[in-house]
């Protein structure tokens, strides 16, 4: 049984009347990409745009609105059936259908500029998840190196 999310609710009905939304993201695991405290731009999607390697914002079976990256899709199963997994995270979620899908990730705001996810960096980093086997542990070590520094700064260390 999948567990409502009241804010994913009004997320979805925001976007269904202005097509997109601005919300910001905490956490690091889509790290280099969207890094903690970064404004993230998401628009409504079709199923059929949908593809292996887009970021989209979900609920989960239990209800946690997630942000990751879609790893496997299989559309031989009626409804189709996605898989997402975080970009430092090993393990990936249950898969979800597409009522689970809010949004897709069209751009990351950071620094006063936007990076919107068909830049070249954004591609690049999109082929690295998926094709580079040890890019998660790197994403993860380098997210955790930045938090470590961030903190020990703004303790005065």
């Amino acid at each position: 049984m999948m567990v409502r999310n009241e804010l994913a609710v009004i997320i979805a009905k925001v976007m269904a009347s202005r097509g997109s939304i601005d919300i910001t993201c905490y956490g690091d695991a889509m790290y280099p990409l969207v890094q903690d405290g970064n404004v993230s731009t998401f628009v409504k999607v079709r199923e059929n745009d949908l593809q292996i390697g887009d970021v989209c914002l979900f609920v989960n079976k239990e209800g946690q609105l997630l942000l990751y990256r879609i790893i496997d899709l299989d559309d031989e199963q009626q409804p189709a059936i996605y898989t997402f997994r975080a970009d430092t995270y090993d393990v990936p979620e249950l898969p979800v259908s597409y009522s689970q899908i809010i949004g897709k990730l069209r751009a990351v705001h950071r620094d006063g500029r936007a990076i919107y996810v068909h830049h070249w960096r954004s591609r690049l980093i999109e082929a690295a998840v998926l094709q580079i086997p040890y890019w998660r542990k790197i994403s993860r070590w380098a997210a955790h190196r930045r938090y470590n520094r961030a903190s020990a700064i703004g303790n005065g260390h």
